[in-house]
């Protein structure tokens, strides 16, 4: 039970960073596609489509055709650089504080979803994950796993509250 626990708070102190159009009202929404350019034959953009498609009927949105469909979803995948550094020696031998260590980078991808006004091209909500995609080192059925649990997380966020809720 302890480490049900422990997994809890830990899962929610990473809440993933959201943004959306806040003059929409989104219970008008209840269809969606993906978006027409979504790269679905990728490796990676097929384990991305299967984790969207599985979880989007949980957050009220029914899977349809891209010309009938109220939204469009699509993804992309934001590429960062990462500074790995030291902390500072307080206690050296120097009357100073020494400064902070870089000893390099990492550059990093985050999976970003965004759903989209069809008939404008309009962004209307867009949610990034805070942690890294799954990097080269994992493969398979884990990489499917670790992309269907950062999708989840993103989707945790849709739909946004009505405003005046917040």
């Amino acid at each position: 039970m302890l480490r049900i626990l422990a997994l809890a708070l830990l899962l929610s102190g990473c809440a993933a960073p959201y943004d959306y159009a806040e003059n929409t009202d989104f219970s008008q929404f209840d269809t969606v596609a993906l978006s027409p350019d979504v790269d679905t034959n990728s490796l990676d953009g097929a384990r991305i489509t299967a984790a969207v498609q599985a979880l989007l009927p949980g957050r009220g949105l029914i899977l349809s055709e891209p010309e009938q469909a109220s939204l469009w979803l699509s993804y992309r995948l934001d590429e960062s650089v990462r500074v790995l550094s030291t902390m500072p020696n307080m206690f050296g031998q120097s009357r100073f504080w020494d400064e902070e260590r870089i000893y390099g980078t990492r550059r990093e991808q985050h999976l970003t979803l965004l759903l989209i006004q069809p008939g404008s091209g309009k962004v209307l909500w867009k949610s990034r994950h805070p942690s890294a995609f799954p990097g080269e080192n994992m493969h398979g059925a884990a990489r499917r796993d670790k992309i269907r649990q950062q999708v989840a997380a993103l989707l945790e966020n849709y739909p946004p509250p009505p405003s005046g809720e917040l």
